[in-house]
């Protein structure tokens, strides 16, 4: 039964010591987690700041087909042309573009909106480096601004036809090369400006100014002609509050990340703390202090040193090997403190051997 029972003792005693072992990286990793979930918890909260329902938003959704009109030809069944295609320049009379610009706000709001249509002959050369460089620019206005209001509405729609009268523009553009000697690339800009002015005072935010255009780059030179779109096809924007509804979610993640953060900057000051006002006495003193009291049915403590006189002397690293010697040999282990409260042997003798572990403040972590 004693036998059983040591077993028992032994097989916790090396448990307890694994569990030792392992303590540094159970601290460390506690403390890696706890960093961890406050960060994820900071950036929750960012994001639920982030994705806090705006007190205004509005989109435009901007377009501009157009059709090829064709000059007399044998060569086309087709006039007009659809948009979106290649065209032979000298078959070209003419672009009509519709211009559309449709706005849609989140709420009913009074809106003042201006457009108009400009338009510019652009004439480049290539530089000997390979760049373009711009010799001949003529403005038009082919549509004066117009000016709209609208009070209570969340949307208005801006749908305008313009005419270019293309083969004006190529005669102009050839006439330029011929006068002056100049071989040009030549291209016409139409562009189509819009403004307008959201009053939000009736949620109390600031009047929201916004210009946008749709422009269109049309060659007039080359041989081949086709229409470039040069706009984005959305405009959007999110109107946020000074005063935005108390968050609750964003509160609650905050919190949860501080104290995750306190708790991992408290962890680490207690184990400082208990580490830094541990003396070596204290240390050694509960280290012998668990041997014996696991032990005590093996260990025997004397007040005399023993005499080991003629005995070999096997030095011992592992307090478990030390049991299982005492275990297997059906004999005691003798305790006897080398210096007070510094520095114990553990001693198991053996025929013509002695067996010895020795207990310090370092022996167990």
């Amino acid at each position: 039964m004693r036998k059983n029972s040591n077993k028992r003792k032994i097989y916790r005693f090396r448990s307890r010591m694994k569990q030792n072992k392992k303590l540094d990286y159970i601290t460390i990793f506690t403390l890696i987690v706890m960093l961890v979930l406050s960060f994820v918890f900071l950036k929750l909260g960012l994001d639920s700041s982030n994705n806090t329902n705006a007190s205004y938003s509005y989109s435009a959704q901007k377009n501009s087909p157009y059709e090829v009109l064709l000059l007399p030809n044998d060569f086309y069944l087709e006039n007009p042309l659809p948009s979106k295609g290649y065209y032979a320049s000298k078959s070209i009379d003419a672009f009509l573009i519709n211009f559309k610009y449709n706005f849609k706000g989140s709420i009913p709001t009074n809106l003042e909106y201006t457009y108009g249509i400009t338009a510019d002959l652009i004439g480049t050369v290539s530089t000997a480096d390979g760049r373009e460089k711009e010799v001949w620019t003529r403005n038009y206005v082919l549509q004066d601004n117009v000016t709209n209001s609208i009070d209570n509405t969340d949307k208005f729609l801006v749908d305008k036809n313009i005419n270019i009268d293309y083969q004006n523009y190529n005669n102009l553009a050839r006439s330029y090369e011929k006068t002056y000697g100049i071989t040009i690339e030549a291209n016409l800009k139409v562009r189509f400006n819009i403004s307008y002015l959201i009053d939000l005072s009736g949620i109390n935010l600031a009047k929201e100014k916004v210009e946008d255009y749709i422009e269109l780059n049309i060659p007039v030179t080359n041989t081949i002609t086709q229409v470039n779109e040069d706009y984005q096809t959305e405009t959007t924007k999110d109107i946020f509050s000074n005063n935005n509804p108390f968050n609750v979610k964003e509160i609650v993640f905050y919190v949860l990340s501080i104290l995750f953060l306190l708790g991992a900057i408290t962890f680490i000051i207690i184990k400082i703390i208990r580490k830094n006002n541990s003396t070596p006495e204290e240390i050694y003193n509960n280290n012998i202090r668990r041997i014996l009291k696991y032990y005590r049915d093996l260990i025997v403590t004397v007040s005399n040193e023993p005499n080991l006189t003629g005995l070999g002397i096997m030095n011992i690293t592992i307090l478990a090997d030390l049991i299982d010697v005492a275990e297997q040999n059906h004999s005691n282990i003798i305790h006897y403190e080398i210096v007070k409260n510094e520095k114990s042997n553990l001693y198991v003798i053996v025929g013509n051997y002695v067996y010895i572990y020795v207990v310090t403040a370092d022996t167990i972590s």
